[in-house]
């Protein structure tokens, strides 16, 4: 029996952004299942090229409006009459040639909630112009949705936004992003972590921030959040983070820069900060439950209502202190602790590739008995 076809598509297949590492995951659970992979892209990453078929994407090397613009374009170049079994986009513009399309943005809200590209003078506005002209084209291909496509939407609070803007869809999921392993540090390993990167090893509430110097994330409204509070100490860590200071935190405050020992920054945190105005399903809300620490988010932020549902984390209105929340957490930290990795075990890898093989399975059942059925 010949082996099921799987086509991925997506410009960029790895490690190389948050996305890719979910299409790279997609692949790995169909090579480990038997299916057949092929694989659209600019760029795929080094252990896959061996395992698939690499139909090479061409993508321009600036202009992000060009590059979004001429996706569609140069996919059908790429493909040209080849056809697969099942058909995984993560791209807007490939949605229509899809059976399967994955929904990790939807730059309208973004547009709504002020959270386009920042900067200053001619380049903001050039910016801006870019991608207001995107989210038109982007209406357009959600407006006009081929209804044999089946959506995954990262979050629940994506799913909704999606319904305000463009109705509810004939065949859609929520499949939230995956969790790595369980991996709780020891006493310890606590007491160290502080000491490497705040060097305190008292007892004083440590929150951690990993979102960067990005209006998006919602950091000016954190570090005002923990102003009067002479307790909880904010790690600051992400891009551009290295020198920035808050003086209204001092004592209490540590910029970090980017962080690469995730396993130690978690280590020396008691709960992590999502502030964002718009993150449709943030990969650290997961990963500090995979790590028993729980979260502070606010509506902003599309897995917030699974950590509260889970118990894993609390909601915060960005406009009010946050001090009352960090003490609510506080008060039943193991109790949160253990929430958090239950919810990580709920969304392992292992859990989240089967869910879409289930899906890539179901698709393809379908897609056979359309064929008998139209003889």
């Amino acid at each position: 029996m010949e082996k099921p076809t799987l086509c991925m598509m997506f410009e960029a297949i790895g490690s190389y952004n948050s996305i890719g590492k979910v299409a790279r995951n997609g692949v790995l659970a169909a090579l480990d299942a038997g299916w057949q992979v092929t694989v659209v892209a600019n760029r795929l990453d080094e252990s896959l090229q061996d395992r698939v078929e690499w139909i090479k994407l061409y993508v321009p090397p600036r202009g992000f409006y060009l590059k979004w613009m001429t996706a569609r374009y140069f996919l059908i170049q790429a493909i040209g009459t080849r056809k697969f079994d099942v058909v995984h986009a993560h791209q807007p513009q490939h949605a229509a040639f899809s059976d399967i399309f994955q929904c990790h943005f939807l730059t309208r809200v973004a547009y709504e909630r002020k959270c386009f590209t920042g900067g200053e003078g001619l380049r903001k506005k050039l910016g801006e112009a870019q991608q207001i002209g995107v989210m038109s084209k982007e209406d357009s291909f959600y407006r006009g949705w081929n209804p044999n496509t089946r959506m995954l939407f990262c979050s629940q609070m994506m799913r909704d936004e999606f319904h305000r803007l463009y109705g509810p869809l004939p065949a859609e999921y929520v499949l939230n992003t995956m969790a790595p392993p369980v991996s709780l540090p020891t006493p310890e390993a606590r007491k160290k972590a502080r000491k490497d990167l705040i060097g305190i090893e008292d007892d004083r509430p440590v929150l951690g921030y990993l979102g960067g110097i990005d209006e998006r994330k919602g950091y000016r409204q954190l570090i005002s959040g923990l102003e009067g509070d002479n307790d909880t100490f904010l790690l600051f860590g992400g891009p551009d983070t290295q020198t920035f200071d808050a003086p209204s935190l001092a004592g209490r405050f540590k910029g970090l820069g980017f962080v690469s020992d995730i396993a130690t920054f978690f280590a020396a945190c008691d709960i992590v900060a999502v502030p964002s105005f718009f993150d449709p399903c943030p990969a650290v809300i997961v990963e500090a439950a995979a790590h028993g620490v729980p979260t502070i988010a606010t509506d902003g932020v599309g897995n917030l209502p699974t950590a509260v549902e889970y118990g894993a984390g609390e909601s915060w209105d960005r406009n009010t202190s946050l001090v009352p929340v960090v003490r609510k957490i506080m008060s039943r930290h193991s109790e949160y602790s253990a929430a958090a990795v239950k919810m990580a075990e709920d969304f392992s890898v292992a859990k989240w590739q089967q869910f879409l093989l289930n899906l890539y399975d179901e698709t393809l059942c379908a897609k056979r008995q359309q064929r008998v059925s139209s003889r």
